[in-house]
């Protein structure tokens, strides 16, 4: 794969990611409605862990900023490997075959009407210079 590619394919993938997820959120948003009778236990029992977790903090934090950056390494190339999978499938597709079919068609219309045009202006230019008055005869007219 090349190198230039794979911003585009993360963010490609990081964007169908983010569909696959926005798709879900209906039923995410079902299951955390049916949890709310559950965070009203446990939120009685944060007074007496607010302490514990608190002297915890540096090494959590410590642990989890270690782990950051090769965790967003993963997190790209992930994203790559969806996005250019994405983009193969969107390349293969009838529409996109038909669509660049059409677009060859109509580029190579527009070259031929292109040439037509440059041909007969080149003709114009032709009868208009073979009209014209040779230089210091006056017009026969």
């Amino acid at each position: 794969m090349s190198e230039v590619r794979k911003p585009l394919y993360a963010y490609v993938g990081a964007a169908d990611l983010a569909v696959e997820k926005l798709r879900a959120l209906p039923a995410t948003a079902s299951r955390l409605s049916d949890r709310v009778g559950e965070l009203t236990v446990e939120a009685a029992k944060v007074p007496t862990q607010v302490g514990t977790t608190v002297r915890g903090l540096p090494e959590t934090v410590g642990a989890q900023l270690s782990g950051l950056q090769g965790r967003a390494a993963q997190l790209y190339n992930a994203w790559i490997d969806r996005g250019e999978k994405r983009v193969t499938e969107i390349r293969r597709s009838p529409a996109t075959e038909e669509a660049v079919t059409r677009t060859r068609t109509a580029v190579s219309r527009t070259k031929a009407a292109s040439t037509s045009a440059r041909r007969a202006a080149d003709a114009v230019s032709k009868a208009a210079v073979s009209q014209a008055p040779l230089s210091g005869r006056p017009s026969s007219r």
